[in-house]
C-alpha cells in the first residue's frame, strides 16, 4: 500500500566543483515544476496520501540529503526525475536509494528516462513512467494499492521482469484538456531554499514562481523532445490570472513563464496580457524557453511591454531557407529578424543558434553566423552546438549503428558549457562528411568568431547594457553578467572596465558626427 511518496528532482548539488559544471548548478535552475503538477495531482486523486518533494540543486550534499529524508520520512515509493545532462547524478543516487530503502519502489520519470529508459528501467530504476505523467502515475498508484504489485502493461510506462526483460508499453497521449490539472503544489518546497540560485530569466529563484499556460508546440523542429506533440494545449486565460492573482497576494511579483511556446495562438496570449496589465501591476514578466520570433507582432510586443515583461528568448537556429525546412522549423527569418530587432531594444533578449546540422556545409553554417552579427541590441547571443537526444526525430533520422549511438548518448551527460580551447564534442565527428559535413574543428573555428565578433562586439556590449539599465537594478546588473560570463567575482570595478571600450567607442562615434 502506496502511503507516502518522495518525488526528487536531479541536478548538481547547490555547491558542485566539477569544472565548468559549477555554473549549471547556480545560475540555471528552475523550481520542479513538474514533480508539483504531479504531486498536486496525486493529492488530488488520492487525499491519503503524502507527498514530498526533494529538489537537489539546493542542498549542498544531496546524497546526504536523500538519505536523511529516505531515513525519517520512509517512503513507499520514490519518483525520480532528471534531464540526461544530469545521468550520472541520476544512477549514483537511484543506486543509494536502493541501498538505503531496498523495500520502496523506485519509478522513474521525465526527460532522461523517457529517452534512455532502455538503460535505466530494470537497472536503475523499476519502472519509467514515460511522457506526460499525471495520468500515467494515478493509475500506477491505484494498480500497486489494489494488486500489491507494480503493473507490467500500463499505458505510458516501460516496465521490467525477469521473465519478460524490458517491455516497452503503449504509448500514453498526452493530456488534452489541461484545465483539469489542479495548480503546481507550490506548499511542497520552501522558495527560501533557492536563496543565492539564479535561473535563466535572470530571476532569483527565491523571489519568483514559475507558470505553465500551455504544454506543447504546433511546429516539430526535428532535434526537439517536444516535436512528438501534436499541437499546443492552452489553459483557459483565467485559471492563468487565477493562479498568478494567488502568488500575487503572497507578495510574488516576478513570474517567469516556461511554456514552449506562449505566443502561440497569438490570440489567447493578447488575452493573458491583457489581464495582467488589468489585474497585476508591477510585475515582471519572462519567457526564457522563447516565443516564436516570426508571430510576435507590434500590438503583442506592446502588450508584453505594458503588462511588465523583463526578458526572453527568441530562436532562429539556421539562417539558411534550406535547413529551415530540414529542421521543420520554417521560421519566417525576414520577420523573425525584424521583430528581434525591435525587441531587443525593449526587452532584456536572449537569442537561440544552432550550428551543427546533418548535410550543413560550413558556408551555410557562417551565414547563421553573419545574420547574428546584425543584432546589435541582444543582451545573450547563444550558440549552440547541436545535440542528438534518443527519441527525437533528429536520432532517428540519422538512424546510429549502435556504436554511434553508444556515443551519441555519452555526450548527452556532458557540460553544454565547454570551454573554448576544449574539445566540443561534436557528434558529427562520429558520421562521414556525406551525413554531416562540418567537423569539431569547424565548430572550434565557428565558437571562435561567434565569441571575438559578437559575444564581446563593443557595440552590441554597449546597447544591451543601456536595455539592462531598463529592467534590473545595479546588483542584479552584476549577477547577470556573473552568470554570463561565468565569473562570481565579477563586481562593478570589472563592469566598469568592462564597457570602457564600448563607451569609448561610443564617445568617438559622437566626436566623429
Amino acid at each position: 500500500m502506496i502511503k507516502k511518496i518522495l518525488l526528487i528532482d536531479i541536478e548538481l548539488d547547490r555547491r558542485t566543483n566539477t569544472g565548468r559544471l559549477e555554473y549549471q548548478a547556480s545560475g540555471n535552475t528552475h523550481h520542479p515544476l513538474g514533480l508539483m503538477y504531479l504531486a498536486s495531482s496525486v493529492r488530488k486523486a488520492f487525499p491519503g496520501i503524502e507527498v514530498k518533494i526533494i529538489h537537489t540543486a539546493t542542498f549542498d550534499d544531496s546524497e546526504k540529503a536523500v538519505v536523511e529524508y529516505l531515513s525519517e520520512f520512509k517512503p513507499d515509493l520514490v519518483g525520480l526525475r532528471s534531464l540526461s545532462l544530469y545521468q550520472n547524478q541520476y544512477k549514483h543516487l537511484a543506486s543509494v536509494i536502493r541501498k538505503t530503502t531496498p523495500s520502496a519502489y523506485l519509478i522513474g520519470g521525465g526527460p532522461y528516462s523517457s529517452s534512455s529508459y532502455r538503460e535505466v528501467v530494470g537497472a536503475f530504476v523499476d519502472l519509467v513512467v514515460r511522457g506526460e505523467g499525471e495520468t500515467t502515475f494515478n493509475e500506477l498508484i491505484e494498480w500497486v494499492n489494489v494488486h500489491g504489485t507494480l503493473p507490467l502493461d500500463l499505458k505510458g510506462t516501460v516496465t521490467y521482469s525477469e521473465e519478460t526483460g524490458i517491455k516497452v508499453n503503449e504509448a500514453r497521449g498526452d493530456i488534452e484538456n489541461i484545465d483539469i490539472l489542479p495548480a503546481p503544489a507550490y506548499d511542497l518546497i520552501q522558495l527560501s531554499d533557492y536563496e543565492g540560485i539564479y535561473n535563466l530569466a535572470n530571476q532569483s529563484t527565491a523571489t519568483c514562481v514559475f507558470m505553465e499556460s500551455s504544454r506543447g508546440c504546433t511546429y516539430k523542429c526535428y532535434y526537439c523532445h517536444a516535436a512528438v506533440s501534436k499541437t499546443v494545449r492552452r489553459r483557459s486565460g483565467h485559471l492563468v490570472l487565477e493562479e498568478m492573482e494567488d502568488h500575487y497576494r503572497r507578495g510574488i511579483r516576478n513570474f517567469v513563464f516556461v511554456d514552449d511556446i506562449f505566443n502561440v495562438p497569438k490570440k489567447i496570449a493578447k488575452e493573458i496580457l491583457r489581464g495582467i496589465i488589468k489585474n497585476l501591476p508591477g510585475v515582471s514578466l519572462n519567457f526564457p524557453n522563447g516565443l516564436r520570433a516570426d508571430r510576435l507582432d507590434d500590438e503583442i510586443l506592446d502588450l508584453f511591454e505594458e503588462a511588465g515583461t523583463s526578458q526572453m528568448s527568441l530562436a532562429v537556429e539556421t539562417a539558411t531557407p534550406r535547413l529551415q525546412r530540414l529542421i521543420v522549423k520554417y521560421l519566417e527569418i525576414p520577420k523573425a529578424i525584424e521583430m528581434i530587432e525591435k525587441a531587443s531594444r525593449r526587452f532584456i533578449v536572449r537569442t537561440f543558434f544552432m550550428i551543427g546540422f546533418p548535410t550543413e556545409t560550413l558556408e551555410e553554417a557562417w551565414e547563421t553566423v553573419n545574420l547574428a552579427k546584425q543584432l546589435t541590441y541582444v543582451a545573450e547571443p547563444g550558440l549552440s552546438i547541436v545535440r542528438v537526444y534518443p527519441e527525437t526525430p533528429l536520432f532517428d533520422a540519422l538512424n546510429p549503428t549502435p556504436e554511434e549511438a553508444r556515443l551519441i548518448e555519452e555526450q548527452t551527460s556532458e557540460s553544454l558549457l565547454t570551454k573554448l580551447m576544449d574539445d566540443p564534442s561534436f557528434y558529427g565527428d562520429f558520421f562521414p562528411p556525406d551525413r554531416v559535413p562540418l567537423t569539431g574543428k569547424d565548430i572550434q573555428n565557428i565558437r571562435w568568431e561567434w565569441m571575438r565578433n559578437i559575444f564581446h562586439n563593443k557595440e552590441r556590449i554597449r546597447n544591451s547594457h543601456s536595455v539592462l539599465e531598463k529592467h534590473l537594478d545595479k546588483e542584479r546588473i552584476l549577477t547577470f553578467y556573473r552568470n554570463l560570463y561565468q565569473k562570481p567575482d565579477f563586481d562593478e570595478r570589472v563592469l566598469e572596465m568592462f564597457l570602457r571600450p564600448a563607451r569609448s567607442q561610443e564617445s568617438k562615434a559622437a566626436i566623429a558626427s
